[in-house]
């Protein structure tokens, strides 16, 4: 009778130690004893272009009111995650952009892409960044299985960023003291579980470069996969403003809509996908080139250097096309 007392006493003991014991890992071995199934992600590039991004983000967002959010970051060729079973919406998409921003990333209907305004620029107006590439997967619904093996999941993200480039021929780069450029009526932002666009809030800042008599430009936007269903519609225009050593101000509006991907199609018609490589277009300025001329003073010099600063106590030139 001692013995077993004393094997009661031991046990009364013990009870508390293992209730403290439980308070502090408790949680953690209810969700290490949670069941969970391999979810081994595949991705495929086939199609991508040459610079693949690095980290992936996957997301499990669980269609019951009850399940909760997974998620986690992969490499480029995709990896393993362990999900309870249950119906999901996935998301898919790489993570390590320098100026695609995510916000609103608690559910599916809500997580968006979108650029920041441009900082660091007194160009008198706002602006936001090109969009860098994006590629992403969604998926409205996902069945997980209670699974002894891993299940694959073969993913091929799409590309949701169309990149444009153009070259104009400048006469008169000696008289250029800086050139601002943008594009108006491009898509600023992409819901990636609706795949839906929304037009940017300010012009879309276009990187320029002005040498050897031409003008080079580079811009993008946020455009829709080919699983898409709405787009943007709205007008498209190029607008270049160049600084002359005199401070005056020349301006260049250029309307692009027709070059730009940016229209719905028609019913029935098939939404191609967003080009995986930069796509070249002939912006029609008159005469095929930009002049750029200074009025000379007695000594033959243009004036002194402008900046980009307080555009409006300028003179305007523009040209309309």
């Amino acid at each position: 009778m001692k013995v077993v007392g004393g094997i009661r006493y031991s046990a009364l003991m013990l009870l508390p130690c293992l209730l403290t014991m439980l308070s502090g890992c408790g949680f953690r071995e209810v969700l290490d004893d949670y069941p969970v199934s391999g979810v081994r992600i595949v991705l495929d590039w086939a199609d991508a272009a040459e610079n693949l991004p690095k980290t992936m983000r996957v997301i499990f967002y669980p269609k019951d009111t009850e399940g909760r959010k997974i998620e986690g970051y992969l490499p480029t060729a995709g990896g393993e995650m362990k999900v309870p079973p249950g119906n999901y919406a996935v998301v898919v998409y790489n993570y390590n952009t320098e100026s695609v921003c995510i916000e609103n990333d608690e559910s599916y209907e809500t997580i968006k892409a979108y650029t920041e305004q441009c900082i660091g620029m007194d160009v008198g107006e706002d602006m936001v960044w090109s969009p860098d590439d994006f590629y992403v997967v969604a998926l409205d619904d996902v069945e997980i299985v209670k699974s002894e093996t891993a299940i694959v999941m073969n993913l091929k993200p799409e590309r949701v960023v169309s990149s444009y480039s153009f070259a104009i021929k400048v006469d008169g780069v000696e008289n250029i003291s800086a050139i601002v450029c943008h594009v108006s009526g491009l898509n600023g932002g992409y819901f990636l579980g609706k795949r839906m666009c929304i037009p940017a809030e300010a012009p879309v800042c276009v990187e320029t470069d002005c040498k050897n008599g031409v003008l080079w430009g580079h811009f993008s936007h946020f455009m829709l996969p080919k699983s898409a269903d709405t787009r943007a519609d709205n007008p498209v225009v190029l607008t270049i403003r160049i600084i002359k050593v005199d401070k005056q101000v020349q301006e260049v509006r250029v309307d692009i809509e027709d070059l730009i991907e940016t229209a719905a199609p028609d019913e029935g018609e098939e939404i191609p996908p967003a080009p995986d490589r930069e796509v070249y277009i002939e912006v029609p300025v008159p005469d095929g080139q930009i002049t750029v001329e200074v009025d000379k003073d007695e000594n033959g010099n243009g004036g002194i250097d402008g900046d980009i600063g307080n555009w409006d106590d300028e003179t305007n030139v523009d040209i309309i096309v």
